[in-house]
């Protein structure tokens, strides 16, 4: 496991690190156990390319959201995450809880332009990491619906990061339904899962 105050996540995301040097605060501070309180957690701001071809047939109405580009592949901003992480090493997916009131819509790596019907459902086939995402929505208040936008892997490291667009700003803060699964994940008792697992992840263009 890795160094706490080094995260796991941070080497596969510094080629595109405009900024990697902020905190997201949380709006109530988390307790833990030994008495000790997590008040924020990492930022990071990419600068991803854009891409500038035709728009995805179904891209959930997030328009330019979706046109990021990376070694020629047209992506989600989550699953360009996905993909600097998998350049690093890791596995991951992007889990996807559109309109799925608390559950899983479809894990994600890939997104075909074709109709969000049609897309590839990626199960996860580790069982480490199924265990792990597993518990945690069991305990957490909405399930699935506060999970963090890209889960990822490699040996006993975890990293759960949530993309948003735009420059970070001095008000922003993590939202409740990530802030409540934070809460859940650090309370869950496996001992891989720890502050450095979690990152916000903003992003706009280059």
């Amino acid at each position: 496991m890795s160094d706490p105050q080094t995260p796991a996540w941070m080497s596969a995301l510094l080629p595109h690190a405009e900024r990697s040097d902020f905190r997201v605060p949380l709006k109530v501070p988390i307790h833990m156990p030994s008495g000790r309180m997590i008040r924020d957690v990492a930022g990071v701001f990419l600068r991803l390319p854009r891409w500038e071809g035709a728009p995805f047939a179904d891209d959930f109405g997030k328009k330019a959201a979706g046109m990021v580009e990376l070694e020629g592949e047209h992506l989600f901003a989550e699953l360009a995450v996905l993909r600097l992480l998998e350049r690093d090493g890791w596995r991951g997916r992007w889990v996807n809880t559109y309109s799925a009131k608390g559950e899983v819509w479809k894990y994600l790596t890939h997104w075909a332009d074709v109709p969000r019907a049609e897309q590839r459902n990626r199960v996860i086939e580790e069982e480490d990491p199924r265990v792990v995402l597993a518990g945690v929505a069991r305990r957490a208040k909405k399930r699935y619906a506060g999970c963090w936008d890209v889960f990822a892997w490699r040996g006993d490291d975890f990293a759960f990061l949530q993309t948003k667009r735009g420059a970070p700003t001095a008000k922003a803060e993590l939202g409740p339904a990530q802030a409540d699964w934070l809460h859940t994940a650090l309370l869950f008792g496996d001992r891989r899962l720890s502050e450095a697992s979690f990152a916000v992840v903003h992003w706009d263009y280059q």
